[in-house]
């Protein structure tokens, strides 16, 4: 036996026979930890290699013994006495993950005898060699005191050793007797995270009745983070870790872009899994104190300064997803909790962290004003834009759980006045007018001043926009199509009528709001000159196709399982047109941008079955075309097995005949021509 093993077991030896009683209390510490670290020995064993710096960790059964092997640093006679005794490792707190030196115990639950392998030594932990010492102790820990390994142990397993440190291993554990089904489910159902957080280990091989491995890969890496793909043999997943002050956020990756994990896959890693959620849609990782099993933390003041600092980096992350407009990120982060009900709860890692939250953000959102409710996030972000406020981008605006994750903060909506004085700078849909007219008006009804809503250019009258008081003035009407619009947004014709009173706006009560308006009516417009046997000229390619059967220049991106409104702006984009889609605005219309010529062009699909069907537009979608005519056009789409058509119409209100139908006051039209350009599919 070596030296300075023979020294220590002779010391080990001498305390027990001097203190049986306490060595039996050992016995009993050693149970109570294995009973609370069940099912976790893999993770210790895990642990212990990584923190040898290990890049390999192997698992294989042979006969009775099981081999768990790595090739990190081998053991020196410090690394053996932190095992035999109880809770003197010789780890740091913070430069590994262990540094109670209890966690090798857990595995006394499934094992008769261990055997080390590793550098000098070959050492056997037994019970029974135990008992045989120290006889007059009522019961002996298993890992405590070391023997040397019995020769015929030695030849029993002679080939196995040698094979496995000729694979590059350098520390072998050997199991006797182990409980077969207990470990095979243990160490197979392992999570792909549980390799996300180690320091060194870059493979794990598990050959039991099932063959398990994983690897992990930095792919890429950035300014904020690394790009890991971990492999396994069951999947691959990719994820993004940012790290930072020893703790680290790790974001689920599909397909290339950010996802939010479900609640119970968010879970806070001690390094290694616990089973606790950290209540976002992502993983965390510090070195949080947890119980002795390691499943769950403790909420110590060490933890307490570990969530502090992950608040710091979450807030970091989030205002760079919210200045690179990217929703993923931004969705990935947002809580699952309430974060004002969560303050009533019982002390937790979300409370702590929704209270470290607002440290971490301090003042520096305080400038960014939020949409109000009834205005729609497109228009709010232009009227933003022009008068060089921050807002939130449209296109995150609708995450769940942003806009109240924000007024937490301290962040406010704007007011109605607020957006009055802004509005002037930019221009806006005719719903986003109507919406701020409708919001101006419940205001003023609450006794509210707000002159200025007379005075602004808000209103349609006549196809153009002008003011309340312009309107007045002229003693003409209010378009009905913008009245619906009123309506649609909350306020009656009652509010309107006792808003004009207030206002003294006098004309337009007596000239509009009186009992003798009709409910139905027709547009029946004469069409204007020009040729209408021939698209208009908004693109070349399709003033080029002589015939509905001639194919477009490029059918990028179109395919049958797309939506209509999709293919539609994959297949203009591809012909020179510059469109992004804004369908879930409701703006009145589905795509927004520039023509092949520049121009700003609004698009509405329409999808159509044959040819002479029916379509509906809704007030909405009426009034956008009756306030954008030359730009505003109609995309009746048709779709069969073997292509996928687009007829463009130019100003629809003027150039086809429009019933107005009582069914939510839609707009109904079988009369049209179709001249489409076909994409093949």
């Amino acid at each position: 036996m070596n030296k300075e093993l023979l020294i220590l077991r002779e010391s080990l030896i001498a305390e027990a026979k001097n203190s049986p009683m306490l060595l039996s209390d050992l016995a009993g510490l050693e149970a109570y930890v294995s009973e609370s670290y069940n099912s976790r020995s893999f993770i210790e064993l895990l642990q212990n290699a990584d923190n040898a710096k290990a890049t390999k960790f192997c698992v294989k059964r042979f006969g009775d013994y099981l081999f768990v092997a790595n090739n990190g640093r081998p053991f020196n006679i410090k690394d053996v006495e932190s095992l035999c005794r109880s809770a003197s490792s010789n780890k740091v707190r913070g430069t590994s993950i262990g540094y109670r030196g209890i966690g090798f115990k857990s595995v006394v639950s499934f094992a008769k005898e261990v055997h080390l392998v590793s550098g000098d030594f070959e050492i056997t932990f037994s019970k029974e060699l135990s008992k045989k010492l120290i006889p007059q102790a009522p019961k002996v820990p298993l890992i405590r005191i070391p023997h040397e390994m019995d020769d015929s142990v030695k030849n029993e397993l002679a080939n196995e050793i040698k094979a496995i440190q000729e694979e590059g291993f350098k520390t072998i554990y050997i199991f006797s007797s182990v409980l077969a089904n207990q470990i095979d489910e243990e160490y197979t159902s392992f999570a792909s995270t549980t390799i996300l957080f180690l320091n060194s280990i870059q493979v794990i091989k598990i050959l039991l009745n099932k063959k398990v491995t994983a690897n992990i890969a930095v792919v890429d890496e950035n300014e904020k983070g690394r790009f890991l793909r971990v492999s396994t043999t069951d999947a691959i997943s990719n994820w993004f870790v940012c790290s930072d002050s020893n703790c680290s956020i790790a974001f689920s990756m599909n397909n290339g872009k950010v996802t939010r994990l479900p609640k119970n896959e968010a879970i806070i890693h001690a390094f290694l899994p616990t089973e606790d959620s950290c209540g976002l849609g992502i993983v965390v990782n510090g070195d949080f104190s947890t119980d002795p099993s390691r499943r769950h933390l403790i909420m110590d003041e060490t933890t307490v300064t570990v969530i502090s600092n992950l608040a710091k980096l979450y807030a970091s992350l989030l205002k760079y997803a919210l200045s690179n407009k990217d929703k993923h990120i931004i969705d990935a982060l947002m809580p699952y909790f309430d974060l004002k009900l969560i303050q009533l709860m019982k002390q937790s890692f979300e409370k702590e962290f929704a209270k470290k939250i607002k440290e971490a953000f301090g003042k520096e959102l305080s400038n960014l004003k939020l949409s109000p409710s009834w205005l729609n996030a497109e228009d709010f972000a232009k009227i933003m834009a022009a008068s060089n406020l921050p807002y939130i981008a449209p296109e995150c605006s609708e995450i769940y759980g942003l806009h109240d994750f924000l007024k937490y903060l301290g962040n406010k909506a704007e007011d109605v006045g607020a957006l009055l004085s802004k509005v002037n700078n930019t221009e806006i849909s005719v719903l986003g007018y109507a919406q701020l007219v409708a919001a101006g008006i419940r205001e003023v009804l609450m006794n509210h001043k707000l002159a200025s809503l007379g005075t602004t250019d808000l209103v349609i009258s006549n196809g153009r926009l002008c003011s309340f008081k312009e309107v007045n003035e002229n003693e003409e009407e209010i378009d009905e199509s913008y009245v619906q619009l009123l309506l649609d947004n909350g306020v009656s014709e009652n509010d309107i009528s006792q808003f004009l009173k207030k206002m003294g706006l006098s004309n337009i009560n007596e000239v509009q709001f009186s009992d003798d308006d009709e409910d139905d009516y027709t547009f029946n417009d004469e069409e204007d000159e020009d040729d209408m046997s021939a698209p208009s000229s908004v693109s070349q390619w399709y003033n080029d196709a002589s015939s509905s059967s001639r194919p477009a220049v490029y059918n990028e991106g179109v395919q049958k399982w797309r939506s209509a409104e999709e293919n539609t702006l994959a297949a203009l984009n591809a012909n020179g047109f510059r469109l992004k889609d804004v369908s879930k605005q409701n703006l009145g219309f589905d795509l927004e941008g520039s023509d092949p010529n520049g121009k700003n062009i609004y698009i509405e699909v329409k999808s159509i079955d044959y040819v002479g069907q029916k379509f509906r537009m809704t007030n909405n979608e009426f009034a956008a075309a009756q306030y954008k005519p030359d730009c505003y056009y109609l995309a009746l789409v048709f779709q069969n097995n073997d292509s996928f058509e687009i007829s463009l119409i130019r100003d629809p209100i003027n150039r086809l005949n429009m019933t107005r139908q009582v069914v939510q006051w839609v707009w109904e039209c079988s009369d049209y021509e179709y001249k489409p350009i076909k994409f093949s599919l």
